[in-house]
C-alpha cells in the first residue's frame, strides 16, 4: 500500500504506531516574572517565601507521584525532578541571589534557571542535555506557586485526543492513562526524553522534535501521527485520512501477529542464534521489555545517579539502584555501563575546569582514570550488587589498551578488597568495552583478548567516523549507518571478536532497525540491543532468514561505492523479501 505524496512535518519517531484524531493543544500561560529589589530588612522574609514555595511544590508533586501507583507506570520518572527539589543547590543559589542582590524571590530563581540552562546547553551528551527540561519544569512550578498560579495540566483533556505541547513534564505525563489520549506530539524532546519513555509504556504513538506546533495548530484540528516515520500531518484531506486509517488497522493487525514471536528465539533457518536485548533508561521499562521478548538488558546507563546534585551518590545508594535493575531482569543478564559523564557534567561540588570541546574531552573511561576514587566506588557498588543477578560491566569511550588494563586492574583490586571484608560477590562478572571510537574499532584485535565481550555503540561511532553531528540540521542527512566506512569498521570488530572467542553485540540505534538485521547478522554481530517494541519484528525477520542469503546481500553491498547506493539496494531487497513488514515503512517508498 503506497501512500500519496502529502505535505507533512518531520520530527523524531519516539514511539511507534499511527493515530488519527482531534488536537488538544496544551498552551502554557506566559509567565511574566516580576523583577524588583527589596529592602535589606525584607530579605529573610523573601527567602522564607521561596523556601515555602519549594516545600509546597514538593508536596504537590509527591501527591501526583502517589497517584501514579495505580496507573501501571512506576513513579521513578519523577526522580529527576525530585532531585532538583531535594538538592539544596537550586534553592541555595536562588537564596544567595536574594541575599546578595536584594532581589525578589521570582527574579532570583529565574536568574538561577538561566545559569543552569546555559550550563546544560554546553554539555556534549544529548541524553544529559535533555535533562535540562527537568530543572525548567521544576522552576516553572515553583514560580507558579510563588505567583499564586495553578499549573497547567492534562486532567481536562477529553478522551480520544492527540496532545500537542511544547514539551511535557513528568507531572503532566502522570495524568496520561492508557486509552485516554491517542498520541503525543511535542516541539521538544528526544528518543531519551520522558515523553518517549512514557509514550512507549502506554503504547501510544509519539513524535517529538517538531518545531512551531503550539502556535500553528488549533484545538480540534484533525491530526495524523505516524510514530514509525516520525511525521505529523494536520488538516489532511479525507482521502489521506482514509489511507492512513487503512494503514493504522494494517499495522495494528501486524503488531498483534508479531507478538507471537516475542517468546521465540531469534534464530535463523540454518541455526544461527542472535540474542535480542533491550536498551532501557529507567527500571519501569524492564517489565515492558520482557513482554516484548527481550532476553536481557543490553545497555543501562548509570549517569542519572550522578546528575542534578551537589555531591556524589554514595556506595549504598548505587548498590540499591543496580540491584533493582539486576533483580528485575533476572535470570537474564544486564549490561550496566560505568559512568559516561565528562568533567563538565559531574556534580557541581566536584566539577573540574571547563573544557573547550567536551565531546572530545575528559569523558567516559578517561574521566574514570582521572578520578579513580569515583570509579572505584562505582565498581565496588556494582560488584556488591552482582549477587542480585547476572551482571556485565561495560566501559564507555575506550580508545586504547591502557584504558582497558587500568579498568581490569581496579576491578581486580576492588574484588579482592570486598572478599577480604567478607562481602558476597558473584563468582564471575564479565567486563566489556563499548566500541564507539574509530580508534577502538581499528585496534579491536588488540582490545578483544583483554575483555569478555564487546558492544558496538553505533551512535557515537558513526558521529566520530563521519565527522557528522546528527543534531545539526545542515549535516544530519550525512548520518548514514550503512555508510561503507561504518560497515568496514563493524566487520573489523566482529572479526577481532571471533578470533578472540568473545561475543560482539551492538547497542546503537542501528541495532533496532529491521532494515539492518541481515547486514549485521552477516557481519557477525551476535547480540542486538534495541528499544523493546522493535524486538518481535526483528525476531520474525531473523527466523525467516538464512545466514547464506544474508551473506549474499552483504557481499553485494560491500561492492557498492556510496552510502546512498547501499541504502537503496538494501531497501529494495528487504522490501521484496518482506513486503508485509516493510511496505509503507520506508521513507523513500
Amino acid at each position: 500500500m503506497k501512500l500519496a505524496r502529502i505535505a507533512e512535518r518531520r520530527g523524531i519517531p519516539a514511539s511507534p504506531g499511527i493515530a488519527i484524531g482531534p488536537a488538544f493543544v496544551l498552551r502554557r500561560e506566559r509567565l511574566v516574572i516580576p523583577e524588583y529589589r527589596i529592602s535589606a530588612d525584607q530579605v529573610n522574609a523573601e527567602v522564607k517565601r521561596l523556601e515555602r514555595a519549594f516545600r509546597d511544590t514538593r508536596e504537590r508533586l509527591e501527591a501526583i507521584r502517589e497517584g501514579m501507583k495505580d496507573t501501571g507506570l512506576v513513579a521513578d520518572i519523577f526522580d529527576a525532578q525530585f532531585l532538583f527539589l531535594k538538592d539544596p543547590t537550586l534553592l541555595e543559589h536562588a537564596s544567595r541571589n536574594i541575599r546578595s542582590e536584594c532581589l525578589n524571590a521570582e527574579w532570583a530563581l529565574q536568574l538561577e534557571l538561566r545559569r543552569l540552562e546555559m550550563l546544560f546547553e554546553s554539555m556534549s551528551d544529548a541524553y544529559i542535555r535533555e535533562r535540562s527540561s527537568d530543572v525548567a519544569f521544576v522552576v516553572r512550578r515553583v514560580l507558579q506557586c510563588l505567583m499564586g498560579r495553578e499549573p497547567e495540566g492534562l486532567r481536562n483533556a477529553p478522551i480520544g485526543v492527540i496532545v500537542v505541547a511544547e514539551d511535557l513534564s513528568t507531572a503532566e505525563l502522570a495524568q496520561l492513562t492508557k486509552g485516554h489520549v491517542l498520541a503525543v506530539v511535542t516541539e521538544g524532546g528526544s528518543r531519551t526524553s520522558h515523553v518517549t519513555i512514557v509514550a512507549r509504556s502506554l503504547e501510544i504513538p509519539a513524535v517529538v522534535g517538531l518545531p512551531d506546533l503550539v502556535q500553528s495548530i488549533a484545538d480540534g484540528t484533525t491530526l495524523i501521527v505516524d510514530g514509525h516515520a516520525g511525521c505529523l500531518i494536520d488538516d489532511a484531506e479525507d482521502a489521506t485520512i482514509a489511507e492512513f486509517e487503512k494503514r493504522r488497522l494494517y499495522i495494528e493487525a501486524l503488531d498483534r501477529q508479531l507478538l507471537r514471536y516475542a517468546d521465540l528465539p531469534a534464530e535463523t533457518r540454518d541455526g544461527v542464534r542472535i540474542r535480542t536485548l533491550a536498551n532501557v533508561e529507567q527500571p519501569l521499562e524492564i517489565p515492558h521489555a520482557l513482554e516484548y521478548g527481550a532476553e536481557g538488558i543490553g545497555l543501562y546507563r548509570t549517569e542519572f545517579l550522578f546528575m542534578n546534585r551537589v555531591d556524589l551518590p554514595d556506595e549504598d545508594e548505587q548498590v540499591d539502584a543496580y540491584m533493582e535493575i539486576l533483580g528485575a531482569v533476572a535470570p537474564y543478564s544486564a549490561v550496566i555501563r560505568t559512568l559516561d559523564l565528562g568533567g563538565d557534567k559531574l556534580p557541581i561540588g566536584i566539577r573540574g575546569g571547563d573544557e573547550p570541546n567536551p565531546a572530545l574531552g575528559l569523558r567516559g573511561v578517561r574521566m574514570s582514570m582521572s578520578r579513580p576514587a569515583i570509579f572505584r566506588v562505582q565498581l565496588r557498588a556494582l560488584l556488591r550488587a552482582s549477587v542480585a543477578g547476572n551482571l556485565k560491566i561495560l566501559l564507555p569511550m575506550v580508545a586504547s589498551s591502557s584504558e582497558v588494563d587500568f579498568a581490569r586492574q581496579v576491578l581486580s583490586e576492588v574484588r579482592e578488597d570486598l572478599e577480604r571484608a567478607g562481602e558476597p560477590v558473584a563468582s564471575r562478572v564479565e567486563l566489556g568495552i563499548m566500541v564507539e571510537t574509530p580508534a577502538a574499532a581499528l585496534i579491536a584485535d588488540i582490545l578483544a583478548p583483554r575483555v569478555d565481550f564487546i558492544s558496538i555503540g553505533t551512535n557515537d561511532l558513526l558521529q566520530y567516523t563521519l565527522a557528522v553531528d546528527r543534531g545539526n540540521e545542515h549535516v544530519s542527512y550525512l548520518y548514514e549507518p550503512l555508510h561503507p566506512a561504518n560497515l568496514r569498521l563493524i566487520r573489523s570488530v566482529c572479526q577481532a571478536g571471533r578470533r578472540a572467542g568473545i561475543e560482539v553485540g551492538m547497542c546503537g540505534e542501528m541495532a533496532g532497525d529491521p532494515l539492518h538485521c541481515w547486514i549485521l547478522t552477516a557481519l557477525g554481530v551476535g547480540q542486538l540491543s534495541m528499544a523493546p517494541f522493535s524486538i518481535p519484528l526483528l525476531k520474525k525477520i531473523l527466523r525467516e532468514t538464512s545466514l547464506s542469503e544474508a551473506r549474499v546481500l552483504l557481499e553485494e553491498v560491500l561492492r557498492l561505492p556510496s552510502a546512498a547506493e547501499i541504502r537503496a539496494h538494501v531497501e529494495e531487497h528487504m522490501l521484496r523479501r518482506f513486503p508485509a513488514e516493510f511496505e509503507g515503512m520506508l521513507p523513500s517508498r
